[in-house]
């Protein structure tokens, strides 16, 4: 379980979170939604470290593992799909191929660098690597951007899949991304 208690951040004297109050039991889905700016990524930041609360309380497990999907891909352009999942991923590249595959990535793209890549390409590419890392919880900043309704079915049916029974905390603008989950309103 994760409780956060009273997070208060803000930049610039513009407030982001203001006292707000979240706990996420283990194994359950989360969508995190809300306009532009009213906190949604800072919130995953905080719990990743890379942002520090102003005040407040973040009670997390100490051995906690985090996988993420970052609105950016963040991949190594020069290298394969399997050898950026690889550089996070201890599993065979069978298995990232297998992974790769079910998300819609065609075979024979495998051997190219992802530089040669579409952006909805990049975009599963990215959700494999999560998906395959070793975690207890897995933040979604928006992972479904850039792909077009299919493809964007085909990918939530997966990420479901692998993610059962998993804590799962997902940024979304679309209340169709955010069916199955339990909802969490940022003002």
């Amino acid at each position: 379980m994760i409780q956060i208690k009273k997070l208060c951040k803000a930049f610039d004297g513009k407030v982001v979170l203001n006292n707000f109050d979240l706990c996420l039991e283990a194994g359950q889905r989360y969508a995190l939604m809300g306009a532009s700016g009213s906190g949604k990524t800072t919130l995953l930041n905080i719990l990743m470290g890379l942002e520090k609360p102003d005040s407040g309380e973040l009670l997390v497990p100490d051995d906690l593992k985090i996988s993420t999907v970052f609105q950016e891909n963040r991949l190594l352009e020069s290298m394969t799909a399997v050898a950026n999942i690889r550089l996070v991923a201890n599993v065979s590249p069978q298995r990232i191929q297998e992974v790769l595959l079910e998300l819609g990535i065609e075979e024979d793209s495998l051997p190219q660098p992802v530089r040669t890549y579409s952006g909805g390409m990049k975009r599963r590419v990215a959700i494999a690597r999560a998906l395959l890392s070793d975690y207890d919880l897995l933040l979604l900043d928006e992972p479904y951007k850039g792909l077009d309704e299919e493809t964007q079915q085909q990918v939530i049916a997966v990420v479901k899949r692998m993610t059962e029974g998993k804590t799962v905390l997902m940024v979304t603008h679309d209340p169709e991304d955010a069916k199955d989950h339990h909802l969490i309103e940022l003002i």
